[in-house]
């Protein structure tokens, strides 16, 4: 109890030198035509509490190569912080991104009898997990309301599950998670102080993806759960970029046509789509990921059920047009 504390308390510090030091770095973003924010704000908060949790992941046993696994995660909080100030070409992000995946996936295949296209598939999934949460942070609080009630139903599921034994490393990281970014979610709660970045996001993605891979390797059942817990960005990012590919649009171009921004600008404001997001995992996701564990009838119709609200909330963003 008194690590996450400790952590807590290093995160919110951190948080307070970081607001202070940004503003004179130019760490800050300015509105544009595609932005939801009215007013300057400082960016690229998300590498305070990133840090911490690459310092605690390197100094646990929850997989082979932590060390190295840890080094991938500091490298792409550079990459997003170095996004965040001075812009870096998307083809060098995603083949960053890209590269990380692979490198995980190698990593963790080493010394099975892995066939190569099962490590370049990982190795893309993690690469779309990192441009998942990326493209969804552009709201105030909703990746870090996201990620919050991502890592601690995660968690939750994990601590009772009947494998507790294998899932307790799993569990750890999930509380450090926690502990790293509910100071931030003070921060970048609506109307936003800081934003969290690619410095916070380009990194977040890649840990998401990291959980992901231990919570198959504890339990089957455990994967199904953090399936259904990422369901709102899997929904949300995989429609859009499917329209807009069959609409002529580059998918690496911004825009805001997400249904979160949408629903943002329909509302005038970003508060209801943060709440809805905070609603749903409280309502729907979590207990859809707490029977996922408990029962192993149909895990497949519980990851439908769990895309209902999340293909709603699409279909009525874009039906209004």
């Amino acid at each position: 109890m008194l690590n996450w504390l400790l952590l807590l308390v290093m995160s919110t510090l951190g948080l307070l030198v970081y607001l202070r030091l940004a503003p004179k770095l130019k760490l800050v973003d300015e509105p544009n035509h595609r932005s939801l924010h009215h007013a300057p704000t400082v960016v690229g908060a998300g590498a305070v509490p990133m840090l911490l949790l690459a310092w605690v992941f390197s100094l646990s046993s929850a997989m082979p190569h932590t060390n190295v696994i840890a080094f991938l995660l500091l490298g792409l909080v550079g990459i997003g912080l170095w996004d965040d100030w001075r812009g870096v070409a998307s083809s060098l992000r995603l083949g960053c991104y890209v590269a990380a995946g692979l490198v995980l996936s190698a990593l963790l295949h080493a010394g099975a009898d892995a066939q190569w296209w099962s490590i370049v598939i990982t190795g893309l999934a993690v690469a779309w997990c990192i441009n998942l949460v990326n493209f969804m942070d552009g709201v105030d609080g909703l990746v870090t309301v996201h990620v919050l009630c991502t890592a601690a139903g995660l968690g939750l599921v994990a601590a009772f599950h009947p494998s507790v034994v294998v899932s307790r490393d799993l569990l750890m990281l999930c509380a450090a998670l926690v502990a790293c970014f509910a100071p931030l979610l003070w921060l970048n709660w609506p109307p936003a102080k800081v934003f969290m970045g690619d410095a916070g996001a380009v990194p977040l993605g890649f840990f998401l993806a990291v959980l992901g891979m231990l919570a198959v390797d504890a339990h089957r059942s455990l994967g199904y759960a953090w399936l259904i817990l990422m369901m709102p960005l899997l929904v949300d990012t995989g429609i859009t970029l499917l329209i807009r590919l069959l609409t002529g649009h580059a998918p690496h171009v911004a825009h805001r046509d997400h249904a979160y921004q949408r629903l943002a600008l329909r509302a005038g404001s970003p508060m209801p789509v943060t709440l809805g997001l905070l609603a749903m995992h409280v309502v729907w996701l979590f207990p859809l990921a707490v029977t996922a564990v408990t029962t192993a009838l149909f895990p497949l119709l519980l990851v439908l059920l769990s895309a209902i609200p999340s293909v709603f909330l699409v279909v009525y963003a874009r039906g209004r047009d």
